[in-house]
């Protein structure tokens, strides 16, 4: 298992090359589209600029054993103004305060004892969103944020680190049995079983029924109604929702293996 420390180093890493690369734009450079549809540059820096803020927030929170949210207003009814500016701010402003947050996100988790990673992130009773976690689990999520929207900004950043795939993929596996989206499209006709395979990673089996999830380690070839054989790095793409590199190889039901992202849409 990839420890805390090791993943906030890689947080750091390529967090550098995010703000780099946006501290080469001008505002035109910053308010062009990025990769992912609907987003600008200045979309992922101010998106990334509030996580790096939220996760210190939540830091803070679980060392002092009070509750905390991502969203403290609520997912739908907070979200959308993290993903501007604020009022006068300059683009380049808004990078300036992401290189800030982000040091300082660092700065909390490189003195963080080796106890405190076991801390718990509790949520308040009538907001749950993302469920009780250990501190432990805030630097994967970072890292995912930071190494798949440093891809989405389309400044030819190197592909995703061989540390995020080990840890994120099984961590992503894991999930779907409680959280199959945060705010994409369902598509609950796509029912079945889906045998997920990486000659250099996990094997895992998923299936669907009657809207149940459930997503469990397979040790062997078990019988599933469509296999999915990808590199780790491509399994981890189609479960967040970005392009791979290679089309997998389908085997049973290759209608249903096509279908597996409408099922599991991603984050």
């Amino acid at each position: 298992m990839t420890g805390a420390p090791e993943l906030v180093a890689a947080v750091r890493r390529r967090t550098g090359e995010v703000v780099a690369a946006l501290a080469l734009l001008d505002d035109d450079g910053l308010r062009a589209p990025s990769a992912l549809p609907g987003w600008s540059r200045l979309t992922i820096a101010c998106h990334l600029r509030y996580g790096a803020e939220a996760f210190a927030r939540m830091t803070a929170a679980a060392r002092e054993d009070r509750p905390v949210s991502y969203y403290p207003g609520g997912r739908e009814a907070t979200r959308p103004a993290t993903l501007e500016p604020s009022a006068g701010e300059a683009p380049a402003d808004v990078v300036a305060a992401l290189a800030e947050h982000s040091t300082a996100l660092d700065g909390a988790w490189r003195s963080m004892a080796p106890a405190g990673w076991e801390l718990v992130v509790r949520e308040p009773d009538d907001r749950p969103d993302l469920g009780p976690l250990p501190v432990g689990r805030l630097p994967l999520l970072r890292l995912t944020e930071v190494e798949v929207h440093g891809s989405d900004l389309d400044l030819g950043l190197g592909d995703w680190s061989e540390v995020f795939v080990r840890a994120a993929l099984p961590f992503r596996l894991q999930w779907l049995n409680t959280r199959r989206t945060n705010h994409r499209g369902v598509d609950a006709s796509v029912q079945g079983s889906w045998l997920l395979t990486a000659p250099d990673g996990p094997r895992w089996l998923v299936a669907v029924a009657d809207g149940r999830v459930l997503s469990r380690p397979a040790a062997r070839r078990i019988g599933a109604d469509a296999v999915i054989e990808a590199p780790a790095r491509d399994l981890l793409a189609l479960l967040l929702g970005r392009p791979l590199r290679s089309e997998p190889r389908y085997d049973g039901d290759v209608a249903l293996g096509r279908a597996f992202s409408r099922a599991f849409p991603g984050p």
